[in-house]
């Protein structure tokens, strides 16, 4: 077990680390976003000082964070307007996929990687961090803004496009049963579709209630 004084104080310089480069990003004017990922490379392995005791503690406090960070975008909808949003975002997430995902497919293609890591590469310049972009719309003060909703709407449908994704090429890429991952995506699908549609039937039963 790894002695807590020494966790302690190497979590509270990672923490002061963090602080410092907040403060500077709002001197300058800036998200944070990528000061903290500077701050990481410089904390990381091969860094300048490499984290010893506090590594598993940031890890789950990672993990924490995104689940925090996911929900925080999810308060900034009802479940009616993101049911409306996903419907009204269909032709524009067909046509977002098909201008991201393309350009890493025929890259890797072009420089010979076969057509199995081409079609992870597409993944790569497909999706976006949407914890990411909400923490720097966020940031920016942009929530309020027009265009905001559609491009939380965006991030939301590339999320629901890569859970299709992945399993089909993880299976691909390992070996395995295409058939078992094409199962299990119209599953994982159904049982999306299902939640939000009993979410919007308990918003539809609330506002009734208030009127």
């Amino acid at each position: 077990m790894e002695d807590p004084a020494l966790l302690f104080l190497e979590l509270g310089g990672v923490i002061v680390l963090l602080a410092l480069a907040s403060r500077l990003a709002v001197r300058w004017s800036l998200s944070p976003i990528p000061l903290y990922l500077i701050a990481g490379l410089a904390l990381g392995e091969g860094g300048v000082v490499e984290l010893v005791t506090s590594e598993d503690f940031v890890s789950i406090g990672a993990d924490l964070g995104v689940v925090l960070l996911l929900l925080t975008l999810g308060l900034e909808y009802t479940s009616r307007e993101l049911f409306q949003s996903m419907k009204t975002t269909a032709l524009t997430g067909a046509l977002d996929f098909a201008l991201n995902y393309a350009p890493g497919f025929i890259t890797g293609m072009l420089l010979g990687l076969g057509i199995i890591p081409s079609l992870f590469l597409g993944g790569v310049t497909y999706i976006s961090s949407s914890g990411v972009a909400a923490k720097l719309l966020a940031d920016l003060e942009w929530m309020g803004n027009r265009e905001t909703p559609m491009v939380l709407s965006l991030l939301v449908f590339e999320d629901l496009t890569m859970a299709v994704l992945l399993p089909v090429l993880g299976a691909i890429a390992i070996g395995g049963a295409l058939s078992g991952a094409l199962i299990s995506v119209p599953s994982a699908l159904v049982a999306v579709g299902v939640i939000l549609l009993i979410a919007v039937f308990l918003d539809q039963r609330r506002r009734s209630r208030m009127s």
